[in-house]
């Protein structure tokens, strides 16, 4: 689909006032009051982006595992927003065993695709 339209990226503006940056990985965010805003300009992010963590780790992070997410404490105050009391009171890093487990799941996927 065309549109004779012209398209303006705020993102990738030189000014930090226009930008409103959207990658949880990617771009430098200031919380204030649970309010994501970018560094240069201070304006607000109303959207933000996870696309590169899984919704695994997402799942673990509700549960009260200290997933390796930027913002984190964002997300769990706006995901548990309305049911407070099932919000995490405290994040338990993974045990070694944990880690060495899904670590070699990981392994075994990747040899099961690669030989299919």
């Amino acid at each position: 689909m065309r549109s004779e339209r012209p398209i303006y990226n705020f993102t990738q503006s030189p000014n930090g006032q226009d930008r409103t940056g959207n990658c949880a990985d990617a771009d430098p965010f200031v919380n204030v009051d649970n309010v994501l805003y970018n560094e240069q300009g201070l304006k607000p992010i109303h959207r933000i982006h996870y696309m590169n963590y899984s919704s695994a780790d997402f799942a673990r992070l509700c549960q009260g595992e200290d997933a390796n997410i930027n913002y984190k404490d964002i997300f769990l105050h706006y995901r548990f927003l309305k049911n407070p009391e099932q919000k995490p009171t405290q994040l338990v890093p993974p045990n070694s065993l944990t880690k060495a487990t899904r670590k070699l799941q990981g392994i075994m996927g990747k040899f099961k695709r690669t030989i299919s």
